[in-house]
């Protein structure tokens, strides 16, 4: 009876270890804002990602992230509107914003990107990291990024970090063509970073890290788009202020 138990248990165990997906949780924070006579207070949140064998889920504020490897598709999903986009990568941000935003795609399109890596490394919660410099220029104002990443995990995450991260990096940098790859020059995982971006006069400073990278069963419906979501071709003004960009 006790050898059927024990039996039992490790077979219960390898099911367990075998169908475990990689999480990521990552701490995000923003220093107080103080611009036209209006304060800003510190805000903290933190954004998680679920990947699975061809299926990576990222939870965060505003747009969510669905990318189906299998089938080369990214799907973007709006919390304010309900609703979401369904993308082949290459992902191109200026072509997914509405007419009303043409000035600001054109913007986005001119933007610039330089990347240096520096002769620093840092460990991280147990993970050794390697620093870049990220200089960017929006509208002729500065945005410096330190960037601590990393090849050295814990977990193989080839996939990833080859077909999904750089998605994800573009999109929230708003980086296309060879802004883009500008931002394919770090390598490895972004385990840690410092932003500081200067607009009209006003410094803005926040930093992130990754606190938790584990393996574990990932929640029901979390690679699935939610219930009554509604499909669409563009982003809207909605889904642009609400996602916080």
């Amino acid at each position: 009876m006790k050898k059927t138990i024990f039996l039992f248990l490790t077979v219960l165990l390898l099911v367990s270890t075998l169908t475990a997906d990689i999480y990521i949780k990552t701490r995000v924070n923003v220093d107080p804002i103080n611009a036209f006579g209006q304060n800003i207070p510190a805000k903290e949140f933190f954004s998680e990602q679920w990947i699975g064998t061809d299926l990576t889920a990222i939870a965060s504020q505003g747009l969510n992230y669905l990318f189906d490897l299998k089938k080369n598709k990214v799907y973007l999903i709006s919390q304010a509107t309900k609703s979401y986009l369904e993308i082949t990568p290459p992902i191109d941000y200026a072509q997914l914003l509405p007419p009303e935003f043409s000035q600001m795609a054109q913007v986005w399109q001119q933007m610039t990107i330089k990347v240096t890596p520096k002769n620093e490394t840092k460990v991280i919660n147990n993970i050794p990291c390697q620093a870049y410099q990220l200089e960017m220029t929006v509208m002729m104002y500065p945005v410096e990024m330190t960037i601590w990443a990393s090849e050295k995990l814990p977990y193989d995450l080839t996939d990833y970090l080859q077909r999904v991260q750089p998605e994800i990096m573009k999109m929230e940098l708003k980086a296309s063509g060879e802004t883009a790859g500008e931002i394919a020059k770090i390598k490895g995982l972004w385990v840690a970073y410092e932003m500081k971006t200067q607009t009209m006069g006003t410094e803005i400073k926040s930093r992130a890290e990754v606190v938790e990278i584990s393996k574990k069963p990932a929640p029901p419906d979390v690679y699935s788009i939610p219930a009554g979501y509604q499909k669409k071709d563009q982003l809207s003004r909605e889904d642009i202020l609400g996602s916080g960009n």
